[in-house]
């Protein structure tokens, strides 16, 4: 009877947090706003990378362009000399000159364009839990804490250009192993809900619990990595650069995911 009471109490908090959701609250509101910032960040990204392909593109063809006219007219243009009275001489070896200046000006602007941005491949939000679960409260925070650093990137980028890119890699490097823990979490407790009262689910509560001292440990390196960010916007210091500021953090968020990772792994 324990067990039914306590089933039908978690289906009506999962249909809550449904409302919630829905109408922008609640825990699962904070995937929602992370997978908004997501697709904003994809969409820019392509733009970025669309712009650079056409720059590209487009230099390229002024090269070839160029450098045909060059030769074409300054071949037209000898012929003409060589075989009678060099009546459009001036005409041939001016377009050939002008050929030459693009495609020498094409190939010099080609060269400072730089390196194609990558393409972005982020890590979705974590799954949903409901409400009142063991992790719920790291999961949610670790969602918004997410979507704090996503919301930072594109004004840090500005101020400091290419430091948003390091930010969202050190965060994309970092949430696997996160929501892996998160995962995990969803799991055992989906085993405690249909297997309640048994050894298997004290079991997975136990799990549980270590998983979630995990997730919450990982947090705690996010919250460095957005503090330090947020130094940068709140008080620029134009005498350091971005790799002197955020490293410390970003090395310390990544090492705690690659042990993460490493103790998944054995």
């Amino acid at each position: 009877m324990v067990a039914l009471i306590e089933q039908g109490v978690a289906r009506g908090l999962d249909l809550v947090d449904s409302f919630l959701a829905a109408t922008g609250k609640g825990p699962r509101a904070s995937s929602k706003a992370l997978a908004l910032e997501h697709r904003k960040a994809v969409a820019a990204n392509r733009r970025e990378v669309k712009r650079h392909r056409t720059r590209v593109s487009a230099l390229k063809s002024e090269v070839t362009g160029g450098a045909v006219v060059a030769g074409v007219g300054g071949a037209i243009g000898l012929i003409d000399a060589a075989t009678g009275p060099p009546s459009s001489l001036l005409i041939w070896f001016g377009a050939a000159g002008i050929g030459l200046l693009v495609s020498i000006r094409a190939r010099i602007r080609l060269r400072s364009v730089g390196p194609a941005p990558r393409e972005l491949t982020l890590i979705g939000p974590p799954p949903a839990i409901p409400r009142g679960s063991v992790g719920c409260v790291e999961i949610s925070r670790f969602t918004s804490v997410r979507v704090q650093v996503m919301n930072l990137t594109p004004a840090l980028d500005r101020l400091y250009p290419g430091s948003g890119e390091e930010l969202r890699a050190a965060d994309n490097e970092a949430a696997g192993p996160l929501t892996a823990l998160a995962e995990r979490l969803v799991v055992l407790d989906q085993l405690q809900r249909e297997l309640p009262g048994t050894s298997a689910a004290a079991s997975a509560a136990k799990s549980a619990e270590l998983v979630r001292g995990r997730l919450a440990d990982g947090c705690a390196t996010y919250d460095e990595l957005l503090a330090a960010a947020a130094r940068l916007l709140a008080a620029p210091d134009m005498t350091r650069s971005t790799q002197e500021i955020l490293a410390p953090a970003i090395d310390a968020m990544l090492a705690y995911a690659h042990g993460l990772q490493r103790a998944a792994d054995l």
